[in-house]
């Protein structure tokens, strides 16, 4: 598994990943996406505030990873992720990548905090963050948040069993 920052000829694979049913009922945005949308929505993309990457696993484009809109005062970013294909769904892989970049915020950009929002529907994804140590905040926003002490409370035994793999 490898993430790779997101470039302009892979646009195109997100949205229409991004517009499939199958991901767009798990996100707040969910009207369709034009190509140029997806043209302007990366021209204005601040590098500096906004990683994403495509996860790749043997060599497979299989879903979308970022952090984004980073406040370097506050030290706070707001992570997501999507898994396109199917077959990984339930595997390691979004577990691994989720580790790559949760490290990559809290270690090598510094942030303190990742508020994520999540829809209360999206049952698998509350599982998920709650396991990495994510709180709900504030349910009304369907706001989660994670500090670098509680992932790693929550996640070490489970980053030592994947590297036993």
């Amino acid at each position: 598994m490898r993430l790779k920052r997101l470039t302009h000829d892979k646009i195109e694979i997100v949205r229409q990943w991004r517009n499939d049913p199958k991901i767009q009922q798990h996100m707040f945005y969910r009207e369709y996406i034009t190509p140029e949308m997806q043209e302007r929505w990366f021209a204005k993309l601040d590098k500096k505030c906004n990683f994403y990457f495509i996860i790749y696993y043997e060599e497979k484009e299989i879903g979308l990873i970022n952090i984004k809109d980073i406040n370097w005062e506050t030290k706070i970013g707001e992570p997501g992720i999507f898994i396109y294909e199917d077959a990984y769904l339930n595997g390691d892989v979004a577990i691994r990548a989720t580790f790559v970049l949760t490290d990559f915020g809290f270690y090598t950009l510094g942030l303190e905090l990742l508020k994520g929002h999540i829809l209360p529907n999206n049952k698998r994804a509350v599982r998920f963050n709650k396991a990495l140590g994510y709180v709900l905040c504030d349910a009304e926003a369907n706001e989660w948040v994670l500090n670098k002490e509680s992932y790693e409370k929550h996640t070490t035994l489970i980053k030592e069993y994947l590297k036993k793999l």
